[in-house]
């Protein structure tokens, strides 16, 4: 079983800029893996270019919204498609 509470619950947000300072930020998060590492810096980029838009959530967590409609939760150790 999981916890549903990412799902249950309605989550704060903050909205994160898409500038290499936010990227840092969020690669630093993940240094102990560097692939989760690599993963954030590549979204991040995506971010930047304007093909997507990330939130972080008071939980910690990352929802990332591309142009395409598709929506991510990039939880601690999954990514998982919300829409």
């Amino acid at each position: 079983m999981f916890s549903r509470g990412g799902f249950d619950a309605k989550a704060s947000r903050n909205r994160l800029p898409g500038t290499q300072a936010a990227i840092g930020e969020l690669v630093a998060l993940a240094r102990e893996n560097p692939d989760k590492a690599l993963v954030m810096a590549h979204i991040g980029q995506l971010v930047a270019n304007g093909f997507a838009a990330w939130e972080r959530r008071d939980n910690g967590e990352i929802e990332v919204s591309f142009a395409s409609g598709e929506i991510y939760l990039l939880a601690e150790t999954t990514i998982l498609r919300l829409a």
